[in-house]
């Protein structure tokens, strides 16, 4: 399980219990900030994920030939 899976886990349950409490009690603003915790929790799913610096310059990942030596086969 990745870091990001446990952050989104962990503010979807916080957003859950927020919610449910905020339902109960009739409390119209932490059923908001529990529904705000479920869209940041979505919102992190499209999120882009960072590249490895060393996967940057790799050789062989620009997608181009190498260039064919002049002088022979």
């Amino acid at each position: 399980m990745t870091r990001r899976t446990e952050v989104q886990l962990a503010l979807l349950v916080m957003g859950l219990i927020v919610w449910g409490y905020g339902q109960r009690t009739e409390n119209t603003r932490l059923t908001w900030f529990g529904l705000g915790f479920f869209a940041v929790a979505t919102l992190l799913r499209f999120a882009r994920r960072k590249v490895p610096i060393d996967d940057v310059d790799a050789p062989g990942d620009s997608g181009h030939e190498p260039p064919s030596d002049p002088h022979g086969p």
